[in-house]
């Protein structure tokens, strides 16, 4: 289940939000615990995320518990898009699109063989 936290605003409702609310969703559901969606569209986050233009949210979890914001973030970073930057954010799960910074790496990782033994 998903919650919206009072003050929630969306400017632009667009699929890129539409996966991560989905997917959040699903771990959810499987885990049987409610996901808060604290933020999506605010000013409060200033310029350094995509807060202010629909392409971050911020999640927390039912009681808050560490345990279950460290399942959602790995549920997230595992299932989500290349293009999606999960962060832990201590008390929250930070998601945003972005294209720049961490896909190439990520999929670098996600495909390379690990070393042989000599």
């Amino acid at each position: 289940m998903l919650r919206f936290s009072p003050g929630v605003q969306v400017q632009y409702f667009n699929s890129r939000l539409t996966i991560v609310l989905e997917y959040a969703s699903v771990w959810g559901l499987r885990a049987r615990t409610a996901v808060d969606v604290n933020a999506i569209d605010d000013k409060q986050h200033g310029a350094i995320t995509l807060h202010g233009f629909s392409l971050a949210v911020d999640l927390d979890t039912d009681g808050d518990r560490l345990a279950d914001l460290k399942s959602l973030h790995g549920f997230l970073a595992r299932y989500l898009p290349l293009e999606y930057d999960v962060v832990l954010e201590g008390d929250h799960v930070h998601v945003e699109f972005d294209m720049i910074s961490r896909a190439p790496a990520r999929a670098k990782a996600l495909t390379s063989a690990p070393p042989t033994p000599a």
